[in-house]
């Protein structure tokens, strides 16, 4: 018996299907039970919807009693119900993060709204029209809420931190205080960056005339080997400016190669820094503005091959980076050249993807006017942003454009200061004591001069605020206070005794949607709440490894968000050299949940949260934690201990550091 194609996909269907009858407007449930025996055609490879007369056929690994069957009026008012519970929210909401979490909730990619729309395809052709409506009525509304909600949130949280943490006494003394204008870091990573391409004879496109931010569809994509149809269009989400979609905002740099590539004639080599903006949803990897730094070098053909692409972006790196990093090249696809790769560096032990680059793909080379049988080239480019996080640990891009005096104050005056003295600390010894010898002779100076000011009121009978009046000393008193301060040198001693490290099991773990390498637990350490954590571990255990599994638990440690996720502590782990292989540091068995981890000769109370970040202990008091060659945790050698033993990494891992 011959089977016709529908046929045969019906009966290797899997158990449940689901059926749209067209004339009652219902999503029917069938289960298929019929069994058959096939093995040149894979279910796999069964395409998911088949039309059938006037039946559209659904493939679902669900049953009757998981997919409930909704008309069009009950989709509607589910809609007008979140929408109602999503305003009501939102009226309780007392942070603008509140306010955003909420809104992605009901409007993200996988939020109540959004989800809505996937039930269209099991509606009959006339209703869909009427969910769409419905749809985009709702997410008006609640865009518009959500807008004017977070707005007036923005207001109260300035003026809750003007009166709390920037408030300012205007009956104090003056301070005179040196304010210095700051280089941005986003100024100083592309100025290094075009700085060492300039040094390989590369010249600089950075004029408006060359270099436009406004251009056209032609630059930017056409001669870029992206027509109006090819799939590439698709990577990027384009800010148009005109009705025909002519004109844009430039998306990338690559724009400038097709203008310098028509410009100039062969050889030459271009580096060409600029701003470009994408329609990107703002979050702490992603901004609708950001920065791009690109290089091309042409010439005739035979003089540039792939290894002279792969030595420059490995010079260019190791003077980013530093020269002992590692970097790997990985096969990628761009649509303007061929081959493409990807580029990987190994820094502060992960690899990190930074650029992309290839070999200019010979139909660019001859839109721009370039025979490509006579010339050949390469380029490649990567996002500043990208790169300054990377290089000074910023965590969050918005703090690039928040114009936050605060922000730009950790950064160094000048690019070569910043670069080398984060990756090389040992050759600015000298000058770190030096300028923290400066510091304390201003601060001195500062303090005398407040003194004094506040003596010249008290003595033109003025009143001053108790603490300050205490806090002016006689010189005997002074004496006295230094004299006491000398004898307890302990209290201020930096060491181990300052970490609140406690035992705890993990009661529930899950990976984390956003991050592809964090994951998600709650971890019992003796609290009524169980903490949540983010840890980067996903490279080494499996989720399913982790519910039950008894760890180390750094507590004193402020919550701080992770792709979103708040974090209030950390697991401490002992890991290799090189990064590769990393283990839990277990507690042993009969140490109680929520005991405080111990090392002999270093007693005393752990410091608050605050402390630990403001006085850096973690910086002070990481590079002395590893394991011993039994695979024991120790501080300067001393083992972690509880009241029931020692704690010892998973399997034993020797002479690893531990964080």
């Amino acid at each position: 018996m011959r089977l016709t194609t529908a046929a045969l996909h019906l009966l290797l269907l899997q158990p449940a299907a689901a059926f749209v009858n067209s004339s009652n407007r219902r999503v029917l449930n069938k289960n298929l039970k019929t069994e058959i025996q096939h093995h040149d055609i894979s279910p796999s490879k069964i395409t998911k919807n088949i039309s059938c007369g006037r039946h559209l056929l659904f493939m679902s690994s669900k049953t009757d009693s998981d997919e409930k069957t909704k008309t069009l009026d009950e989709l509607a008012s589910e809609l007008n119900a979140a929408k109602d519970s999503a305003i009501a929210e939102l009226g309780g909401c007392k942070k603008m993060q509140e306010a955003e979490d909420l809104r992605v909730k009901y409007l993200g990619k996988k939020g109540v709204v959004s989800q809505a729309m996937g039930y269209l395809r099991m509606l009959p052709n006339e209703d869909k029209p009427k969910l769409g409506a419905t749809v985009n009525e709702v997410r008006d509304i609640l865009e518009e809420k959500f807008r004017e909600g977070k707005e007036v949130l923005k207001v109260q949280e300035i003026k809750d931190q003007m009166e709390s943490e920037e408030r300012i006494d205007v009956t104090m003394p003056g301070i005179i205080k040196n304010n210095y204008g700051r280089r941005h870091p986003l100024s100083m990573t592309m100025e290094k960056a075009t700085d060492i391409f300039v040094s390989l004879g590369y010249d600089t496109v950075t004029d408006p005339e060359d270099s436009p931010e406004i251009e056209t569809d032609y630059y930017c994509f056409e001669a870029l080997n992206c027509p109006k149809d090819h799939p590439a269009r698709d990577m990027q989400d384009t800010l148009y400016l005109t009705d025909d979609m002519e004109r844009l905002l430039r998306t990338h740099t690559s724009a400038v190669q097709i203008r310098q590539m028509a410009k100039r004639k062969p050889p030459f080599r271009i580096v060409s820094p600029g701003r470009v903006y994408r329609r990107d949803d703002i979050d702490a990897t992603h901004s609708m503005i950001f920065h791009q730094v690109e290089i091309l070098a042409v010439e005739e053909r035979g003089n540039l091959h792939l290894g002279h692409l792969k030595g420059t972006v490995t010079h260019f790196l190791k003077e980013m980076f530093g020269p002992s990093i590692d970097v790997r090249f990985r096969g990628s696809y761009f649509p303007f050249t061929e081959p493409s790769m990807e580029v990987d560096v190994f820094f502060k032990g992960k690899w990190l993807e930074v650029l992309g680059c290839g070999m200019v793909d010979p139909a660019v080379l001859e839109m721009a006017g370039i025979d490509p049988e006579k010339y050949s080239g390469f380029a490649a480019g990567f996002g500043a942003e990208r790169f300054a996080m990377v290089i000074h640990q910023i965590q969050d891009i918005r703090g690039f454009y928040d114009s936050d005096v605060r922000f730009l104050e950790q950064f160094p005056h000048f690019h070569d200061m910043g670069g080398n003295r984060f990756l090389n600390p040992d050759q600015f010894v000298e000058v770190d004591a030096e300028e923290k010898k400066r510091e304390a002779e201003k601060k001195a100076e500062m303090e005398k001069f407040d003194a004094q000011a506040w003596a010249d009121i008290i003595a033109d009978g003025g009143s001053v605020p108790k603490e300050i009046a205490d806090g002016l000393k006689t010189k005997d008193g002074e004496k006295k206070k230094k004299k006491q301060a000398q004898a307890q040198p302990e209290s201020t001693k930096i060491d181990v005794s300052k970490l609140d490290i406690r035992v705890g099991v993990i009661t529930k773990a899950w990976e984390h949607e956003e991050a592809e390498k964090l994951f998600c637990e709650e971890i019992d350490i003796g609290e009524d709440e169980p903490r949540q954590i983010a840890s980067g571990l996903r490279a080494h255990y499996k989720v399913d490894d982790l519910v039950g599994q008894r760890v180390l638990v750094l507590s004193n440690l402020k919550t701080r968000k992770l792709v979103g996720f708040p974090s209030h502590g950390m697991v401490m782990c002992a890991a290799s050299a090189d990064g590769t292989k990393v283990e839990f540091v277990e507690p042993p068995e009969g140490a109680a949940i929520g005991e405080r981890v111990m090392i002999e000769g270093y007693g005393g109370e752990p410091a608050t949260e605050n402390q630990i970040i403001k006085k850096k202990m973690l910086e002070k008091i990481f590079p002395d934690l590893s394991t011993n060659e039994a695979g024991v945790a120790t501080y300067k050698g001393v083992p972690f201990a509880t009241s029931s033993g020692e704690c010892v990494a998973q399997n034993k891992m020797p002479n690893s550091p531990v964080a």
